[in-house]
């Protein structure tokens, strides 16, 4: 008899132990209902309904405030409404999220593995949309990003026991941030984010084209022409007038009389 209740025990135990193992494996309900929200922001960046991206990615960070992906959406909905200080500032935001997230460690591989699904989901959501509308260089610059960062997620899923995320802010977020940055005429914060850009992703010439207006609005022509050459090492086509305007200044004028 008391051999029947202690197998009984056991066995409750058992099942409370894996129903309360399963909860921590199911996604934030959070999430889910942000992510209803993003969506709908995706489809108003899609139409360039830029006052409506905004509510909906609004929304969506008020039922999620860590949802990295809404902060992101919110800041691309306000550049397309050229209100370059409220692109930093949910830029910041989206940034500061991804690298708090630094050196996290899961309690476990299934963990670990349901959060890079879901921001991969985020990602495609948002890849979608780029897609969907005809391909600019900035655009098909962005995609390269986005799908890079979602690559690198599913090699994390593929070796399946990395148990820890690294700290490296996406490059496309680093990219609009600066882009906000440099709009509102803070070129010192620009110049940070571009190059934290092209750290995180040498493959990207737009960041490259960006620093050299940076060198060249500040005077570094040098600097400018060597960031235009690398931006055209990637293969990325180089505006002819920033090239024609380096070339210009880089021809010396005669040193003053002494």
């Amino acid at each position: 008899m008391r051999t029947a209740s202690l197998a009984a025990v056991t066995v409750a135990a058992l099942v409370l132990t894996a129903h309360a193992q399963h909860k921590n494996f199911e996604r934030n309900p959070e999430r889910d209902r942000a992510m209803i929200q993003y969506r709908v922001g995706i489809e108003h960046l899609r139409a360039e309904a830029w006052d409506q991206a905004v509510s909906a990615f609004k929304s969506a960070i008020e039922i999620d405030p860590g949802f990295e992906m809404g902060y992101y959406g919110l800041g691309r909905a306000y550049l397309g409404l050229r209100q370059f200080g409220d692109a930093a500032g949910a830029l910041v935001k989206c940034r500061d999220l991804y690298a708090a997230e630094g050196g996290r460690r899961f309690a476990n591989t299934q963990e670990a593995q349901r959060y890079r699904r879901d921001q991969m989901m985020e990602l495609d959501e948002i890849i979608r949309q780029y897609q969907s509308v005809p391909q600019s260089g900035r655009t098909s610059e962005t995609v390269r990003q986005l799908s890079e960062r979602r690559r690198l997620l599913q090699e994390s899923i593929s070796r399946g026991n990395d148990l820890a995320l690294d700290n490296t802010v996406p490059a496309y977020v680093s990219l609009s941030l600066g882009s906000a940055y440099f709009r509102s005429g803070r070129l010192a914060d620009a110049e940070r984010e571009y190059k934290a850009t092209v750290t995180s992703d040498p493959k990207s010439g737009e960041a490259y084209s960006n620093l050299a207006v940076v060198y060249l609005e500040t005077g570094r022509v040098e600097d400018a022409d060597k960031a235009v050459k690398a931006a055209e090492r990637t293969g990325f086509k180089v505006h002819p007038g920033l090239k024609d305007d380096i070339k210009k200044r880089l021809v010396k004028e005669p040193a003053p009389a002494s």
